[in-house]
């Protein structure tokens, strides 16, 4: 399996390589089938590592399958020295060892998956929308595939600040050649924004890596180890609470988290479609993973103690201001650029609840966001190629004249509403319920985002779609509806929603044994079952001491 995932991250990056060899001499279409099939390739061997992992049998332990005793433990790995730093002397400590270390966990698993398929999407929806420095284009495109792939499954801390960074050049690129007007500028200051966290987030790093290192262990660069031995040689508070911040600085900003979100709407304006998928779809889930891989397990007396208020705060603020500059909106890219800020407002509230309904809640909204915040950026693109507009003001009644792309984003925004059935309604569900039991002020405000997504997404679909035919001067002579290419691209992944919506049972039971670790480490607050003794309806309630109730199949949804 480990040599499945290697082949992976390797496929994009040899096809990127092949594509930017073959440079000019590749002429477009070749270079689109090359970059297809490439995409392609990476899916499938994601899919089969995806279905091997989830008939891997672990060494049994509470909590589900498990490998380790780490707060963080890779379901399968590879680990290879690199090189040795001190030497060992007798009673001098042992020397500190610098590992390639890779590997799989539910999570990252599910994350890969997702990836890999957006990917493919991107390719297609770009066959025409692309037409100049086609192979640069596609190369950029795979570089950026295979450095998101490379941070889920990296498991030591150089790794994966490596290809944390990494991810950004692609873009940079991609946005400034092939974006709108104010290409430029939005690449800029996405590259200097996001570049400037995550240098506070590096020296966090260093300096938890640099206390682990004086005190003895013998691989600090591993997160699997770190988070061990954290866990029983506990930071003092003040320490924890600077690292906490430092690494926060990185994973805010990348999220975004409100107020360190301004850098994304002009970045998803300016990007072209299949940029602005995979920044929406995976790259603003970095920031997520992160609070998920790292502050958590590492810091948790800072993170009850500092970081629930503290992201509490800043995801029920995000949720509401990012709902009300969408429902502002004129531009429909923009529109559904600032609901990212709202609905990832969900998966911080979820993973600062620290239980598993709530954890398991926001990595469920990490990836329904991918597919559903993904598909309306394709879908927009898609009307965009045949009006090269998207204001509000200039469109109307389109489902007339393109049935199928209405259907299509009228079935995708229901997903982004969260309408029973669909993926979105499940993720924010148990992102809520988990935050109700930690903190019921948080979870009530929180949960005006449901009702402030439906105001501002069906909005827009009544003034876009229906109504009164209205059309602006396109330039052509017939506009067609969704093509066989643009379908294969949007089909898998309402597909997709579709499933987890209707049965998230198998995504859920993949991640809770990785999640279940992680909110053991937290307190879990009293439940109050209503034990009603037979008889007696006026039996008082008991309050017992529960941890959190783990997620075993769709009934206990």
């Amino acid at each position: 399996m480990i040599a499945l995932l290697i082949l992976t991250i390797a496929i994009p990056a040899l096809t990127a390589a092949l594509l930017m060899l073959m440079g000019s001499s590749v002429i477009g279409r070749s270079a689109r089938w090359i970059a297809l099939a490439g995409a392609i390739a990476a899916l499938a061997t994601s899919l089969v590592v995806l279905n091997e992992y989830r008939h891997l049998e672990f060494a049994p332990a509470a909590g589900g399958r498990v490998v380790g005793d780490s707060p963080v433990q890779p379901g399968v790995s590879i680990r290879h020295d690199w090189f040795t730093l001190g030497q060992s002397s007798g009673t001098v400590s042992q020397p500190v060892r610098l590992q390639f270390h890779l590997g799989l966990d539910g999570i990252s698993v599910a994350l890969i998956a997702l990836t890999t398929l957006l990917t493919v999407s991107c390719v297609l929806i770009s066959w025409e929308s692309i037409r100049d420095r086609e192979a640069e284009f596609y190369a950029a495109l795979l570089i950026l595939e295979a450095g998101l792939i490379g941070v889920f499954a990296a498991f030591d801390i150089v790794l994966f600040y490596v290809f944390f960074e990494f991810t950004l050049i692609p873009l940079f690129f991609l946005i400034a050649i092939w974006g709108g007007p104010q290409r430029r500028f939005a690449a800029v200051k996405f590259f200097l924004y996001t570049l400037c966290g995550s240098l506070i987030t590096l020296l966090g790093l260093i300096g938890v890596v640099l206390h682990a290192a004086s005190s003895g262990l013998a691989t600090p660069c591993s997160i699997p180890d770190l988070a061990a031995w954290l866990r029983d040689n506990p930071l003092d508070p003040s320490l924890q609470l600077i690292f906490f911040l430092m690494l926060s600085a990185g994973f805010l900003i990348k999220v975004p988290v409100f107020p360190f979100h301004t850098w994304l709407p002009l970045a998803h304006v300016e990007a072209p479609t299949a940029g602005s998928v995979l920044l929406a779809g995976v790259l603003l889930k970095l920031g997520t993973y992160g609070f998920l891989r790292l502050c958590l397990p590492l810091f948790p007396q800072a993170c009850l103690t500092y970081g629930l208020p503290l992201i509490g705060v800043l995801s029920v603020v995000g949720i509401i201001y990012g709902s009300l500059c969408a429902l502002a909106q004129r531009d429909i890219k923009k529109l559904v650029a600032y609901s990212s800020v709202a609905h990832l407002g969900f998966c911080t509230l979820g993973l600062f609840a620290f239980n598993v309904e709530g954890i398991s809640g926001s990595v469920l909204q990490m990836i329904n966001h991918g597919l559903s915040t993904g598909g309306l950026f394709l879908l927009v693109g898609m009307v965009y190629d045949r009006y090269h507009t998207r204001q509000l003001d200039d469109l109307g009644g389109l489902a007339n004249r393109l049935p199928l792309i209405a259907c299509a984003i009228v079935f995708i925004s229901m997903s982004s509403i969260g309408l029973p059935g669909l993926n979105g309604f499940v993720g924010e569900i148990l992102s809520l319920l988990g935050m109700f039991a930690r903190n019921k002020v948080y979870a009530i405000l929180g949960a005006s985002g449901v009702v402030l997504g439906a105001w501002y997404l069906l909005t827009m679909l009544q003034h876009a779609f229906f109504g009164p035919l209205k059309e602006p001067q396109h330039g052509e002579s017939h506009v067609t509806d969704l093509s066989i290419r643009e379908f294969l691209a949007i089909a898998p992944i309402a597909l997709a929603c579709l499933w987890i919506g209707l049965y998230p049972a198998p995504t859920l039971d993949l991640i809770r044994p990785d999640v279940s670790r992680v909110a053991v480490l937290y307190p879990q607050p009293k439940i109050a079952p209503t034990e009603i003794a037979a008889g007696d309806e006026h039996a008082p309630v008991r309050v017992a001491d529960q941890p959190a109730v783990a997620i075993h199949s769709t009934t206990d949804l």
